[in-house]
């Protein structure tokens, strides 16, 4: 008997804490977007392992250095290949800040197109400057 009462249990809660971790509340107004990465939502095709090698290593998120390419108060269309875009939080440039909105919220910041460094004394390329990620940053797109 108490094995029935568990699994009923268990089956009415379930549904409710999964609606909770992942639906978030209107406070909070928290979204999780599941993808396969294609802008279609359709199910990418299975291909065989290509014999391509990767050359660049794989760096944990946690690692804070970063050489920069650009920063920017409106969002833009185009950057470097190989560059995130993000957008820092409470940031601005000569006393500027860019807006974001996201789920009805707005957030003034400045766009910048990242990539973290290979090693910590990797020399920042000509033209582009070292920057440190602190603070709330929103990814918004690779290029």
């Amino acid at each position: 008997m108490k094995k029935i009462f568990y699994l009923l249990t268990l089956g009415i809660l379930f549904p409710t804490l999964m609606h909770a971790q992942f639906a978030g509340s209107d406070e909070g107004k928290f979204t999780v977007i599941v993808t396969d990465g294609t802008y279609s939502t359709k199910n990418s095709p299975q291909r065989t392992p290509g014999n391509g090698k990767f050359q660049d290593p794989i760096r944990p998120l946690g690692m804070v250095d970063a050489i920069q390419a650009g920063a920017f108060l409106e969002r833009p269309d185009y950057g470097k290949e190989g560059f995130l875009l993000i957008f820092c939080v409470n940031e601005s440039i000569g006393g500027k800040q860019g807006t974001l909105f996201i789920n009805g919220e707005e957030f003034k910041g400045v766009y910048r197109l990242i990539r973290q460094k290979m090693k910590i004394n990797e020399e920042i390329p000509p033209g582009m400057t070292h920057y440190r990620l602190e603070g709330t940053v929103f990814f918004l797109g690779i290029s």
